[in-house]
């Protein structure tokens, strides 16, 4: 009885499925799509490809090619040329970034690149720089200045003891 219900089953499915036909569409134009959303960066989400590295230094690897070569453990066993990677070096944060990064420091964003810092201040450090260079030479010219005058007491002195040293002799 099951096998005599399954054709007659089959055809009635086969007719239905058949008989139909679909509506045909019309063309409809498309409006303009709307402007893709702006992206805003949030607080605790996750960083976009290109500031990842200016935030984490990614680990490095490097693949060596290695040759036939007999096992030293066991001289019956050969190990067919194949490739070793390695890992040389593993991911760290990038202290010394090259490019400003955006950090996100809750609802405000602030952009720290301490490589493009400017100088502090640098008319005014010049300023003190040529005020500090004026005083350095005045220094030098008053320590030649009094170098020529100890000089000058120093020969006057020795004269004034030649001549006490002569009325000494002399009055004897």
């Amino acid at each position: 009885m099951k096998t005599t219900n399954l054709p007659i089953f089959a055809a009635a499915l086969a007719l239905c499925a058949g008989c139909g036909s679909l509506p045909k569409k019309e063309a409809v134009t498309a409006a303009t799509p709307p402007p893709p959303p702006m992206v805003v960066p949030v607080a605790g989400t996750d960083l976009d490809v290109t500031n990842v590295e200016n935030v984490r230094v990614s680990e490095s690897l490097k693949s060596y090619p290695v040759g036939r070569y007999v096992d030293p453990r066991d001289s019956n066993v050969m190990h067919e040329a194949h490739v070793v990677y390695r890992k040389e070096a593993g991911a760290s944060w990038n202290l010394n970034p090259n490019a400003p990064t955006v950090v996100a420091l809750g609802p405000v964003l602030a952009v720290a690149d301490p490589a493009r810092t400017p100088d502090p201040l640098p008319a005014e450090l010049e300023q003190k720089m040529a005020e500090q260079n004026q005083l350095v030479a005045s220094l030098i010219e008053q320590n030649d200045a009094l170098a020529k005058e100890l000089a000058k007491l120093g020969q006057q002195l020795a004269e004034l003891r030649q001549k006490m040293g002569d009325s000494k002799e002399g009055g004897k």
